[in-house]
C-alpha cells in the first residue's frame, strides 16, 4: 500500500501595492516614469506619477506561469504555477530623492493547481482507497484575494532618463486556502469527503509559515 503524500508547495506571491486616492488632474510627461522589473513576483511593469517630490502613485502588473510534470511516490503530478497580480502603488520619498517607502494593497491572482494521476491503493485520512475510488485528485492553493504590502526601495529617477530600481518588502497574504476534489467512485461518500477535508486542513497547516511572504525585485525605469 502506498501512502499518499500531498505535495505541499507555496506560491511566490505577492505584489507591490497601494490604496491611495486617484490624482484629480492630468499628468505631464515630465512627472511620469515607467518601469520594467523582475523578482519574486514574476516579471512585470509599473507606471508611476509624481504628485510632488515626496509622493508618487502608480499602477503595477506582475505575471508568470510555469507548467510542471513530475512523479512523487509513484504518483504523477501535473502542476500549474501561476503568478498574476495587479497593484495600485503609493510611495513616500522622505528625502525627495530615490529612496522610498511603499505601502498599500494588491489584487492577488496567484495560485498553485495540481492534478494527481493515481494507481494502486492509497491512505487518505487513515483509510485505504483504490485509485478507482479516488479517481483524479485535484488540489489548488491560493491566498487572500486582497492583501497589504509594506516595503522600501530605490526607484525615482533623478531627473529624466534611465534609472535602476530595487525594492524589498513583505506581502501579508494571509493563511493559505487549500481545496481538494476527487472524481472517483467514492466522491459521493460522506466519509471519504470528510477525510479529504482533513487532508486539506493538514496541507494548509503545513503552509501556515507563508502568511507573510518576502518580496524582492530589480528593475529598470525611464522618467520623461
Amino acid at each position: 500500500m502506498k501512502q499518499l503524500q500531498f505535495v505541499k508547495r507555496t506560491i511566490v506571491v505577492a505584489v507591490l501595492s497601494g490604496g491611495f486616492a486617484p490624482v484629480a488632474f492630468a499628468a505631464g510627461l515630465e512627472d511620469i516614469d515607467i518601469e520594467l522589473k523582475g523578482g519574486t513576483l514574476g516579471m512585470g511593469g509599473e507606471i508611476n506619477y509624481a504628485i510632488n517630490p515626496m509622493f508618487t502613485v502608480g499602477l503595477g502588473l506582475n505575471t508568470f506561469t510555469q507548467n510542471l510534470n513530475q512523479t512523487d511516490s509513484d504518483i504523477e503530478y501535473d502542476v500549474e504555477f501561476k503568478l498574476q497580480t495587479f497593484a495600485l502603488l503609493g510611495s513616500y520619498h522622505p528625502f525627495e530623492g530615490v529612496f522610498r517607502l511603499t505601502g498599500g494593497l494588491m489584487l492577488n491572482g496567484n495560485k498553485l493547481s495540481e492534478t494527481a494521476k493515481l494507481t494502486g491503493t492509497y491512505d487518505i485520512g487513515g483509510t485505504t482507497y483504490t485509485a478507482t475510488e479516488v479517481g483524479t485528485l485535484k488540489s489548488t492553493v491560493d491566498f487572500n484575494a486582497i492583501a497589504p504590502y509594506l516595503g522600501l526601495g530605490w526607484g525615482k529617477s533623478a531627473g529624466s532618463g534611465f534609472g535602476v530600481t530595487f525594492d524589498i518588502g513583505v506581502l501579508f497574504q494571509g493563511s493559505p486556502n487549500v481545496s481538494m476534489t476527487a472524481n472517483g467512485t467514492a466522491a459521493n461518500n460522506p466519509v471519504f469527503m470528510a477525510k479529504l477535508k482533513a487532508e486539506e486542513a493538514d496541507a494548509a497547516d503545513g503552509l501556515k509559515g507563508f502568511t507573510m511572504w518576502p518580496v524582492m525585485s530589480l528593475g529598470l525605469n525611464y522618467r520623461f
